[in-house]
C-alpha cells in the first residue's frame, strides 16, 4: 500500500500520485534496495571477535541498527571502543565484508522491475557504505546501470542523518531538491532527505522500525518498492 501524510494530521491516507513532479529518485541501499542483513551481521560479528570476548549480538539484533555508521552501530550495541580498537574494528569489518562478496545479499522483491520502470528518471544511491563497497555490491547484483550516481561514504563527508551526502548526490545529478525524492528504510534516511529539502518516502520492509519512521513524518510510506512507480507517476 502507498500512503501519504495529511498535513492537517488526519492520519495516513491512500495516495496514488505526487503533487510536484519528481525528476530524480535517491535511494538508500541496505534495507531499501537490498536485503544485506546476513552479510553485514557476519562481518560485524567477525570484527567484534577481534576485539571483545563473550557472547556476540545475534543477526536480528545487529540488523536493527543497519543503516547507521558502523561506529554508531557498535556504540548502540554497548561497545565503546578506544581509538585504536575502533580503527581495528572498522578495518577488520571492511576487509571481511569486501572478501565475502555479498554472497547472502539479494535485491528486495520488485526492485529490478521497478528500476526498469523508472528508467525515464534520474536515479541515485545514497548510502553509509564506504564508496568502494557500495559500488562493488551494486556491481555484484547487476544494479549499477540503473543509477546515474552512487554516493557512498568518503573521508570528510558527514553521513545521514546529516544532509551532506544527499546534497552531494543532488549536485552530481544536477538536480534541485524540490524535484527529488529520498527513499529509505530508517529515520536517518528521512531526516537527511528533509534536511536537504527533498520529499521523503519511507519503506516499511527494511531494517527501520515503523514507529521511528512515522515519528520523522515522511511525506510518503510504502510497503513494497514497487509502489514507487505509482508514487512518482504524476497526474
Amino acid at each position: 500500500m502507498l500512503v501519504s501524510k495529511d498535513e492537517q494530521s488526519s492520519g495516513w491516507e491512500v495516495s496514488t500520485i505526487m503533487a510536484t513532479p519528481i525528476t530524480t529518485v535517491l535511494c538508500d541501499l541496505d534495507g531499501t534496495l537490498i536485503d544485506s542483513r546476513r552479510d553485514i551481521a557476519l562481518a560485524f560479528q567477525h570484527a567484534l571477535c577481534h576485539i571483545v570476548e563473550g557472547i556476540l549480538p545475534d543477526e536480528a539484533t545487529i540488523a536493527q541498527h543497519i543503516g547507521k555508521p558502523l561506529e554508531h552501530m557498535a556504540r548502540e550495541l554497548g561497545y565503546h571502543f578506544a581509538p585504536p580498537q575502533l580503527t581495528l574494528f572498522l578495518e577488520t569489518y571492511r576487509s571481511h565484508y569486501a572478501a565475502s562478496g555479498a554472497r547472502h545479499t539479494r535485491p528486495y522483491p520488485g526492485v529490478m522491475a521497478t528500476l526498469h520502470a523508472l528508467a525515464s528518471l534520474r536515479c541515485g544511491v545514497v548510502t553509509t557504505k564506504a564508496q568502494e563497497q557500495a559500488e562493488a555490491v551494486l556491481c555484484h547484483l547487476h544494479l549499477t546501470s540503473f543509477f546515474q550516481h552512487i554516493q557512498g561514504w568518503v573521508p570528510g563527508l558527514q553521513l545521514k542523518p546529516a544532509p551532506d551526502s544527499v546534497i552531494a548526490a543532488l549536485a552530481a545529478l544536477n538536480c534541485a531538491p524540490q524535484q527529488a525524492l529520498m527513499v529509505g528504510d530508517t529515520a536517518a534516511d528521512i531526516l537527511a532527505g528533509k534536511a536537504a529539502g527533498l520529499k521523503t518516502c519511507a519503506v516499511t520492509y527494511g531494517f527501520g522500525a515503523l514507529e521511528e519512521l512515522q515519528h520523522c513524518q515522511p511525506d510518503y510510506v510504502i510497503d513494497t518498492f514497487s509502489d514507487l512507480v505509482r508514487l512518482v507517476a504524476g497526474p
